[in-house]
């Protein structure tokens, strides 16, 4: 008795779960800045993230790794691919001895931007033709993938990377 009695009660609890009103999408749509107002950010703050990817581009082409490392927050988060997670002052080392190690263009197209409040993520394709800084070196394969970045507003106003994982679009080797 007890057992179907429990038994009725997990079916109209799953029966009301898959009755309940599908939660509204806020998905981001290809191309993405449509939908960026509806997320809760203005024009003004979708061009101040946006200008965050376009400065780190700029700073990575010509090999600053302290400008790259300006754009993060003190207790950023970087999830390289094939490596483990870096945090806090740590991000610093890794963009300037990143920048210390090779040389080339750096793309960032980013393709959408959404949030509200203090947090915002951009979203996009990144493509770098890098050559190692050794004498002699050659260029590497032009590396292309995609990245995804969660920003936070800081107390000036100023948006800064907090969190920044990017991955190729070649498979591991």
């Amino acid at each position: 008795m007890i057992h179907s009695t429990r038994l009725r009660l997990a079916a109209l609890l799953v029966l009301g779960a898959a009755c309940q009103p599908r939660p509204k999408e806020t998905g981001m749509a290809e191309g993405g800045s449509a939908t960026a107002a509806k997320a809760g950010l203005s024009h003004e703050e979708e061009a101040a993230v946006r200008a965050i990817d376009t400065e780190w581009a700029r700073a990575a082409t010509v090999g600053n790794g302290d400008a790259i490392a300006a754009l993060y927050t003190a207790e950023a988060t970087l999830l390289p691919p094939g490596a483990p997670m870096v945090k806090g002052a740590a991000t610093k080392k890794y963009w300037v001895d990143f920048t210390n190690g090779f040389s080339g263009t750096t793309e960032l197209n980013t393709m959408a931007v959404e949030g509200g409040g203090d947090v915002a993520y951009a979203v996009g394709t990144y493509r770098m033709a890098l050559t190692p800084k050794k004498a002699g070196a050659k260029p590497l394969p032009v590396d292309e993938g995609k990245y995804i970045e969660v920003l936070k507003r800081q107390g000036d106003g100023s948006w800064k990377i907090v969190y920044d994982i990017w991955n190729p679009n070649a498979p591991a080797k």
